[in-house]
């Protein structure tokens, strides 16, 4: 059956009146799956009290965003999904969460019941087959979009210091983010750069390591932490960066450093696989290795300004051909119809 215009999708996430990736994703989805002339409702079940009971009962198709949080939202509040049902991982549970024995259980039992499983990644498909290798039919790999910026008036809602280059590293705070991982080598690249900036912006998601950055910024005239603001804002700090980075141990792919692609900013990253699906080294930025590798690649970048500008435009032309939201969009889309 193909899904006309009246088709319902009731899409969980997380978050989505939050400042997370989660929900940037959700409302990047609902906006784009109805322009294909999709319905959709977004249930947010870490920030809504009311049932979802009815929104299920409405609802055609059922689309889950992080696997190992919805299987622990269901399970705790005893809820079956009885619709056609896909999820979408991610980075964390794929990454870390696979490692602890009762996170994976209540994974696997979910996606024992999901109709398909959709990655960002073809290494996010290896890692899933390896941990669940009854979804070799159920898993497809669809890109994450990012949205093209539009033009916008008005001031960012924070200060944003002058200097140059211009540092900006989005990330919430927990350890797998490793955030200060370079900060002694952007140390050691103002003796070179000495008008360089260093914003670090991203919601306090544990207690130490944001101690950790409290102090350093405290400490640093040329290091600013930021709280999150809204999604919509962000634009403004990626107009100000010279520079994108991702100091992730492991990712999933990397929102930012898209974001930052659609805004002309090249990207510098840590060497995963995640950063590595959306990072061509040499093309639309730079992949580092360690933090002496940073230092070299940091180098290369800004070492000569035609050669940065061509980075810039390569990085748009790049974002904009791989990561359309509505080339995302249309093949959920097609995924709908061939699962209901």
């Amino acid at each position: 059956m193909k899904i006309d215009k009246k088709q319902h999708v009731l899409y969980l996430t997380p978050y989505y009146d939050s400042k997370r990736g989660n929900a940037t994703t959700a409302k990047r989805m609902k906006e784009h799956l109805q322009q294909t002339g999709i319905t959709v409702r977004v249930f947010a079940y870490e920030e809504q009290t009311d049932s979802i009971e009815p929104y299920i009962d409405e609802a055609d198709i059922v689309h889950a965003l992080h696997v190992r949080r919805t299987a622990e939202w269901l399970n705790e509040n005893g809820i079956e999904i009885t619709k056609p049902f896909v999820l979408t991982t991610g980075g964390t549970d794929i990454n870390i969460d696979v490692n602890d024995y009762n996170k994976k259980r209540q994974m696997d039992v979910l996606l024992k019941k999901a109709d398909a499983l959709t990655v960002f990644t073809e290494d996010g498909k290896t890692r899933v087959l390896h941990d669940f290798p009854f979804l070799e039919e159920k898993t497809y790999v669809i890109p994450q979009a990012v949205k093209q910026p539009a033009l916008t008036k008005g001031s960012s809602p924070v200060p944003l210091p002058e200097g140059y280059p211009a540092v900006l590293l989005p990330a919430g705070l927990r350890p797998v983010k490793d955030v200060l991982f370079i900060l002694e080598q952007l140390r050691e690249l103002t003796l070179i750069f000495p008008r360089l900036q260093f914003i670090l912006i991203g919601e306090a998601l544990d207690d130490e390591v944001h101690k950790e950055v409290r102090a350093a910024s405290a400490q640093i005239p040329w290091f600013t932490y930021l709280p999150p603001v809204e999604s919509e804002e962000m634009h403004h700090l990626y107009r100000w960066a010279d520079v994108v980075l991702n100091t992730s141990v492991s990712e999933g792919q990397p929102i930012s450093l898209l974001e930052g692609m659609a805004e002309h900013v090249p990207a510098l990253a840590r060497n995963n696989a995640g950063n590595r699906s959306v990072v061509q080294h040499g093309y639309n930025g730079y992949l580092f290795h360690s933090t002496s590798d940073f230092i070299k690649q940091f180098q290369k970048l800004f070492a000569s300004k035609n050669a940065y500008n061509k980075f810039c435009e390569q990085a748009y032309i790049y974002v904009k051909t791989h990561h359309h939201p509505k080339e995302e969009a249309l093949r959920y889309k097609r995924l709908y119809e061939a699962i209901r």
